[in-house]
């Protein structure tokens, strides 16, 4: 059964048992804070990785337990990042969750071919967005990880979402590709991409799934837009996942959802387990909603 929000995305993940989390530098109030709420629904046990002594004051400061497992890591923080990392590799930990860091430096590490996670594989960010004016949960990527999307890392990009919403109990999910209209245009590179990706669609190359574009802003998230342009389409009104053509599209849109009701929460995936990477704007419900999402996309 498809996960249609995220009271149904937090029952989910609390569904699928208790999960170790092995966060990455996890001396931040807000990082545990949000730990506490996973751990607090029964669906978290972490494990923390960071200067010990400062860890146990922040614990003890937010009156949390102060006897969660600490990995005590006093250096760089890609470095702590690599530690957590074989922590997964070794079955200690399920899934990682980025801490008091720098974004680029967990990602690096991920990616790094010797000692990473990613095995080759193309990452990307999903958003998750539950917003008052639209009738379902839907993702929308990538917004938070690759700047300049070549053609293959589209691909990668949409097989990344398909693989995702499979793993949510999506049997066929609906992707749509963003444009700034709904039909190719001669000569311009985006909208060619994806016909293209559509055409590979069609023949298979993606699996399950109903993927069409170029598709308008409107037309993947406004029924009354499909109505008025008289659009025939199963995806158009209703998509799962909504693939932008670039980071800045992804980022702005998802902000602007936000500002105007929408909840969203961020997992990277593509690497070997989801990965949770929180920003300090999040409200707690995002944070939750983060946690509980990579918990979920770790499957059955």
């Amino acid at each position: 059964m498809a996960v249609k929000n995220f009271d149904s995305m937090i029952e989910l993940a609390a569904s699928r048992g208790c999960k170790r989390i092995a966060v990455v530098c996890a001396d931040d109030e807000l990082v545990l804070e949000g730990v506490k709420m996973a751990v607090d629904r029964g669906m978290a046990e972490p494990v923390l990785f960071g200067p010990r002594a400062k860890i146990v004051t922040l614990l003890e400061k937010l009156n949390l337990p102060t006897d969660w497992h600490i990995e005590n890591f006093d250096g760089e923080e890609k470095e702590c990042a690599f530690t957590a990392i074989e922590y997964i590799k070794a079955g200690k930990a399920d899934l990682i969750m980025k801490g008091h860091m720098q974004t680029s430096s967990l990602f690096s590490a991920l990616l790094n071919k010797e000692r990473g996670m990613a095995n080759g594989h193309i990452l990307s960010h999903i958003a998750f967005v539950e917003s008052p004016n639209y009738h379902k949960l839907f993702g929308s990527t990538d917004g938070g990880l690759n700047i300049i999307k070549s053609f293959e890392q589209k691909v990668n990009i949409v097989k990344n979402s398909v693989d995702a919403f499979h793993k949510l109990g999506y049997a066929s999910p609906k992707i749509g590709l963003l444009s700034f209209v709904e039909k190719p245009v001669p000569g311009d590179p985006e909208t060619g991409d994806w016909v293209k990706i559509s055409e590979m669609a069609a023949a298979g190359e993606f699996g399950q799934a109903l993927i069409e574009g170029p598709l308008s802003f409107d037309l993947c998230l406004s029924e009354e837009s499909k109505k008025v342009k008289g659009y025939a389409s199963d995806v158009a009104a209703d998509i799962d996942v909504m693939v932008c053509p670039s980071i800045t599209t992804c980022n702005a849109s998802v902000k602007a959802m936000y500002m105007h009701g929408a909840t969203a929460a961020g997992v990277v995936v593509g690497a070997d387990v989801p990965v949770v990477a929180l920003s300090r704007a999040d409200s707690p419900r995002s944070r939750l909603a983060s946690i509980a999402t990579a918990i979920a996309l770790l499957g059955e």
